[in-house]
């Protein structure tokens, strides 16, 4: 083999070397970025009739016309792997509104980065909350001005979720 030649051979290793490197390199990030929906859930989503808190530690504030709800939330059934576009998941939320327990069960479906689909299960719905289902968006942070404030008013549930 020529000098030539086990150059352009040595350059075309190390190219090939150079391009899974970068697959690699581009599969780790891209699923590092991904998020179970127990890391996405994380964070205020509001709309202009709610807002929902939800934290790393299982706390949630639950702030609707009807009053604030505070208490815990666990995710129950089978849990999808990933949180992207699509991705549903159940919670049961166990909170306290005016000093009578509640604990609603809803459907959580991830609509792209920052949008949140809430909707009652079949375990809790009412006839009057059967077709109940909003979409909220993730608060850019704690102190957005958009998020509704605390309410004044005092019943249990949101929309006949009980």
């Amino acid at each position: 083999m020529s000098r030539v030649q086990i150059l352009v051979s040595t350059a075309r290793r190390a190219a090939r070397m150079t391009a899974v490197s970068l697959m690699f390199l581009a599969a780790a990030a891209l699923s590092g970025c991904t998020q179970t929906p127990q890391e996405a859930v994380v964070g205020r989503w509001y709309n202009g009739e709610m807002s929902l808190r939800f934290q790393r530690n299982g706390a949630v504030v639950w702030n609707t016309q009807q009053g604030i709800a505070q208490g815990r939330y666990v995710f129950v059934g089978p849990i999808p792997r990933w949180a992207t576009d699509n991705t549903a998941a159940r919670v049961r939320l166990d909170v306290i509104r005016n000093n009578e327990q509640i604990h609603p069960e809803l459907e959580l479906q991830f609509v792209g980065n920052n949008r949140l689909r809430i909707k009652p299960t079949e375990a809790t719905r009412s006839r009057a909350a059967a077709r109940t289902q909003v979409v909220l968006r993730r608060a850019e942070s704690e102190t957005d001005p958009n998020i509704p404030a605390p309410s004044k008013r005092g019943t249990t549930g949101v929309r006949g979720i009980r």
